[in-house]
């Protein structure tokens, strides 16, 4: 019976966590703020407690998570809507090297380290921090680097050279099966796909991926 009661509550707080991840909003861990992981761990070690220790009621466990999600997405509310909340709950950049210049006091600011500074220096491809003009610690914990000038890529502008406008690529042929819906938004027509298709000598069925570009040009990656 205990086992039985285990799994209901498992299902009730993964139910729960999925429904506050679709209210909080999707965002890679490098993207959140230190308040959002703090909110994501401690309302996961809720629903941990709440599968596992069968002496709390499920109810005390799913309104602890309700109002720590809450919390979340009224902060995150109030951060779009005020920039001074902003700056107070996620904080601001910080420059840690300016014109190619170190700033010690801000590197205390931030609480790193000099080695910390070189160690993502070398993880972005900068050997010497000669190469770098400015460094700026972000609300999220990553260091954000310009090169110098002369470090810096060249692009077509440099050239003067402006190349087409690509566009994204949309899915008409996936597993095998035409996407209906995506092949409107492609603006090709069912005949025509199928007109593509017999001059490349395939089938839909054994195509794994088709796609078709702003030019109407079909790429097929088959099964």
């Amino acid at each position: 019976m205990e086992f039985v009661y285990i799994i209901i509550l498992s299902l009730v707080s993964l139910t729960v966590l999925f429904i506050l991840t679709k209210l909080i909003g999707f965002r890679q861990i490098s993207e959140m703020s230190f308040f959002d992981y703090v909110v994501g761990i401690s309302i996961g070690s809720i629903a941990a407690e709440m599968a596992t220790n069968i002496d709390l009621e499920w109810w005390k466990g799913v309104g602890a998570m309700v109002i720590y999600g809450a919390v979340g997405i009224l902060l995150s509310y109030i951060s779009q809507k005020s920039i001074k909340a902003r700056k107070f709950i996620s904080g601001q950049p910080i420059i840690l090297i300016e014109n190619g210049k170190i700033i010690k006091k801000n590197l205390k600011k931030a609480r790193i380290e000099l080695n910390d500074l070189l160690t993502s220096a070398r993880g972005n491809g900068y050997f010497n921090l000669s190469d770098i003009d400015y460094a700026i610690m972000e609300t999220t914990g990553k260091i954000s680097f310009l090169p110098v000038p002369l470090k810096r890529q060249l692009n077509p502008k440099d050239f003067n050279f402006a190349p087409e406008k690509e566009g994204l690529c949309i899915n008409v042929i996936v597993d095998g099966r035409i996407m209906e819906k995506d092949l409107k938004n492609a603006k090709i027509d069912k005949e025509e796909l199928e007109r593509q298709l017999r001059n490349k000598g395939k089938r839909v069925e054994d195509i794994l991926l088709a796609t078709v570009d702003l030019k109407k040009q079909l790429t097929i990656f088959d099964k």
